[in-house]
């Protein structure tokens, strides 16, 4: 399964002219046909390590052709053996509004089955679109040794910090949590709780 993070981030979008009034994409089309590798020659002129290719003079290609009218551009994307994957928002997470629960909005990840509940979500302060800046906390379910579902989160993003969830850093990290709402709470209300005093052995 993918993780959530990866869901979300990682991904450019691809871009118009800097000053394109309307910045949608009017057509998107895909092609599929042969590549042919123009430093080949001879009987067998290709020869890589990677043992699912063929070694031939071409290869099957697919291209997508984006084209907005208001810029004038036309973004074309090739590459070599592409998979396409017809899949929906509710099946990857991405792409479905933020649900808010209390002050803060649930960005859902991947379900664990088809037509499941999600197992992650990302969580920030505000309903706009969800980035690196904006990422407020993470949350993730999983079972503790009696088999109870339960959830944990992390909360305040921060490279330095001591608690990893999922493959982030985080400066807080809660324990075991009962259900969705408890842990949205949780890192909602972190930075403003009363913090346990630290405890040192004499």
């Amino acid at each position: 399964m993918d993780l959530i993070e990866e869901t979300y981030f990682g991904w450019d979008s691809v871009t118009h002219t800097v000053d394109c009034p309307n910045p949608t994409w009017d057509d998107v089309q895909t092609r599929y046909d042969q590549g042919a590798r123009h430093d080949a020659s001879g009987a067998d002129p290709h020869t890589c390590s990677n043992s699912l290719c063929s070694h031939a003079t071409t290869f099957g290609r697919v291209q997508l052709r984006l084209l907005c009218r208001d810029c004038d551009t036309v973004r074309i994307i090739s590459g070599e053996g592409l998979a396409e994957t017809y899949t929906t928002t509710d099946a990857t997470g991405w792409g479905q509004p933020p649900r808010q629960v209390g002050e803060v909005w649930l960005w859902p990840g991947r379900p664990a089955i088809p037509g499941g509940e999600p197992q992650q979500y990302l969580v920030t302060r505000q309903p706009a679109a969800i980035t690196q800046a904006t990422l407020y906390g993470l949350i993730t379910a999983y079972r503790d040794a009696e088999g109870t579902a339960r959830w944990i989160a992390g909360a305040v993003r921060d490279d330095q910090g001591a608690h990893y969830v999922s493959s982030l850093r985080w400066r807080h990290r809660s324990a075991g949590l009962t259900d969705l709402d408890a842990a949205a709470e949780w890192i909602a209300t972190v930075e403003t709780a009363p913090q346990r005093p630290l405890e040192v052995a004499v």
